[in-house]
């Protein structure tokens, strides 16, 4: 099966260029000016010396004092200090192949822009997000073609393989008085869960739980998709639940053009409130364990639409209390919704008892325990979707 081409190229932007001795603050003007512009070209005569991205900008001059010792110099200057990744590519380059190389040079996807450069001269500027989306609407053509792919396609799956876990946090984690279990089991090379935790403020640990629509590469993409974006907002200052599954909201539509959908719940613990804020974009509800309760508690908030479905979508926050000796869990349907040999589900009754049972569990053995049980209800070791689990205890 022959696949049209499609270049790097096709899918440019025209690049804003400004002098190497263009002060810093006209360089921050021109990114005030036009909020859709992600990236000024650096060049003198015509030749590239380089890039600034709008997202390390901004992040170096909200330090303390940056404005004032960056404002007046020279942007060249100022190119020499910024850590992040510029990343250039030929502009005759064919998408897919640019999706893994940049996904090779920058695994986290800290870049939100590449320089398309050829002799010397910037053709172009092309967008992560509209890279991401040119490869997804191409990946239905692509799976199509798999029987047909040489060894090189299942070596870049076992890379996408390996940058999906790599783009994960590790399991056990430590926030102040907060300890965070989890754990991941998919039921293919390329799964659609992830999850993430964040700082959104003093004492307040924002985390992530989301499940695509699918499973394989297209699926992966979405989750990378996904990922980056919530980087992207929090690095901005988003940090409320609602704010960051709105941005989310859209990131996904523009990846994955409505072909592919995903639930995901954002909880952020205050833990100088002893409050846990959620939105939920049609998630599965949380589960809360109160300390001494015998029994757990389901927190029904209020949903909004999976992401990627509607692009007006609202996501309304719901508080809780959570106090020391209290226990919050997350999890994804493959765990409610996996079947025993007569097709009874798992549910959440089986669930609400095993939390009650291994409450004094550490948090970090709880996805082990509870893929146990459902591993001896359903008979079979084999997933028929992903399960993931996110556990945490306020200790005290």
């Amino acid at each position: 099966m022959q696949r049209s081409r499609a270049r790097l190229a096709d899918i440019s932007r025209g690049a804003v260029g400004a002098p190497p001795h263009l002060p810093v603050q006209r360089v921050l003007a021109l990114f005030q000016k036009d909020p859709d512009l992600l990236s000024v070209v650096i060049e003198e005569e015509g030749d590239f010396l380089g890039c600034v991205n709008r997202k390390e900008l901004l992040t170096l001059l909200s330090r303390p004092f940056a404005m004032e010792l960056y404002a007046k110099k020279p942007v060249l200057t100022l190119m020499q200090d910024l850590k992040g990744k510029r990343i250039v590519l030929p502009p005759e380059l064919d998408v897919d192949e640019a999706a893994v190389q940049l996904l090779s040079l920058d695994p986290t996807l800290q870049t939100d822009a590449l320089a398309l450069v050829d002799d010397r001269r910037c053709r172009g500027i092309v967008s992560v997000s509209d890279l991401m989306m040119t490869v997804a609407e191409r990946q239905k053509e692509l799976l199509g073609a798999l029987d047909c792919l040489s060894s090189r396609l299942r070596e870049e799956v076992t890379l996408g393989m390996k940058i999906q876990q790599d783009l994960l946090p590790p399991p056990d984690y430590r926030f102040g008085s907060l300890t965070v279990g989890a754990g991941i089991a998919t039921c293919s090379e390329i799964g659609g869960d992830f999850f993430d935790y964040f700082s959104a403020g003093d004492n307040i640990l924002g985390m992530v739980i989301a499940d695509v629509s699918g499973h394989g590469v297209q699926a992966g993409m979405v989750t990378t998709a996904a990922k980056a974006s919530l980087h992207t907002l929090v690095s901005l200052g988003v940090t409320t639940p609602s704010g960051l599954l709105t941005g989310m909201n859209r990131a996904i539509l523009a990846t994955a053009r409505r072909t592919l959908l995903m639930t995901c719940l954002i909880a952020c613990v205050d833990l100088g409130r002893g409050v846990i804020t959620f939105a939920n974009a049609g998630h599965n509800y949380p589960l809360l364990l109160r300390r001494e309760a015998a029994h757990a508690e389901l927190l029904e908030t209020d949903s909004g639409f999976p992401l990627g479905f509607d692009r007006e979508a609202c996501y309304p926050e719901t508080s809780s209390a959570f106090a020391p000796g209290d226990l919050l869990f997350l999890y994804t349907d493959g765990l409610v919704e996996s079947a025993g040999p007569g097709g009874e589900e798992f549910g959440y009754g089986r669930l609400e008892e095993l939390l009650v049972r291994g409450r004094e569990l550490p948090v970090g053995r709880m996805h082990d325990y509870l893929m146990s049980a459902m591993a001896g209800f359903t008979g079979s070791g084999v997933l028929e979707d992903d399960v993931t689990t996110l556990t945490v205890r306020f200790d005290g």
